[in-house]
């Protein structure tokens, strides 16, 4: 499956990076990556999001504050017909401001496929 960085995710990827405490980000997300790159749809899919492809959201441990799962990152990425991953977005838990909603996940896939 190929996977494909989109330009949001590619602004919330530099959002954490900056900050001193994702510094491992890049290392946490990549089994992510290596998975999809496999064809393995991790994470729970989103039912809510009624789009064409499937939807999903996927828990990631942040290995840079030694917390778990339940308070890493998350990642939003949206399958077309088994093909395509396109990664939309990556927010950390605690960080409420960038969770987005149904509405922006729509949004965002609809900018991803045009």
């Amino acid at each position: 499956m190929n996977v494909i960085f989109t330009e949001k995710f590619k602004n919330d990827l530099k959002y954490y990076i900056r900050k001193k405490k994702y510094k491992n980000i890049l290392v946490d997300i990549k089994s992510v990556v290596n998975e999809l790159e496999q064809g393995h749809l991790v994470g729970d899919e989103l039912e809510d999001i009624n789009v064409e492809g499937r939807t999903f959201k996927v828990r990631v441990a942040n290995s840079s504050a030694n917390v778990g799962k339940s308070n890493g990152f998350r990642i939003i990425y949206y399958v077309v017909q088994d093909d395509n991953a396109y990664l939309l977005t990556i927010y950390s838990k605690k960080d409420d401001v960038k969770i987005p909603s149904d509405n922006e996940v729509k949004d965002l896939i609809n900018r991803s496929i045009d």
